[in-house]
């Protein structure tokens, strides 16, 4: 990690914050950061920024915040989109488990997460796995009332596995269910895909999709 050439240029990057006070801090306070009052949507896990900076581009009246942790992933989802030119965004790097640290209640209206890790070990998805009880309880709390999370992946099993924990938690709902998310829905765009989906799908895999409303 030392010698990771991105630390000293994410660390001076002005749209990416990578200390966890500062982070912490703009709790209820990122529309001040943004200096305005437009809704908030948050991605988890940026990839290397292809989906993240063609919404950012195509919705200039949304403010965007996205989570990663990875120093060079950060940096060039910062860059693609400061290609387009994009200014409603920031970047933070900080781990999923901290979001009730970093948004306050109803701050969110809309979550991304698409293709999470779904460590394969089975001793390690305990302590892995994204999509657990209290993640979804803090995702929960950060939600604007009636609007949602969105969530996609390629792995079957952690697909009824996080169906199973939303149905659980009977505080949300489950919209747009697919199993085949390019045939079966219209929500499937070719020039908004992430990295791996872009992989999967020239490998015709199945892309399961789903959005869970807060009720």
């Amino acid at each position: 990690m030392p010698n990771n050439p991105y630390i000293p240029i994410v660390e001076k990057d002005p749209d990416i914050i990578s200390n966890l006070e500062d982070i912490y801090s703009k709790k209820w306070k990122w529309s001040k950061y943004f200096w305005n009052n437009n809704d908030i949507y948050l991605e988890i896990w940026t990839g290397l920024g292809n989906f993240f900076s063609r919404e950012t581009f195509e919705n200039p009246d949304i403010n965007y915040i996205w989570m990663e942790i990875k120093f060079k992933r950060l940096f060039k989802s910062a860059e693609k989109s400061r290609s387009l030119w994009s200014k409603n965004f920031v970047l933070i790097k900080d781990f999923w488990q901290n979001i009730d640290k970093i948004f306050q209640k109803e701050e969110i209206k809309q979550t991304y997460i698409f293709f999470p890790d779904p460590w394969w070990n089975k001793n390690r998805q305990k302590k892995h796995r994204l999509f657990q009880k209290d993640f979804i309880e803090k995702l929960y709390f950060i939600t604007k009332k009636w609007w949602k999370v969105i969530f996609k992946t390629d792995h079957l099993e952690y697909f009824n596995t996080t169906l199973d924990l939303f149905k659980d938690f009977w505080k949300w709902e489950t919209l747009n269910l697919s199993y085949d998310y390019e045939k079966e829905t219209d929500k499937f765009d070719s020039k908004k895909l992430t990295e791996f989906e872009a992989i999967f799908r020239k490998d015709r895999l199945k892309i399961n999709y789903v959005e869970f409303i807060k009720k």
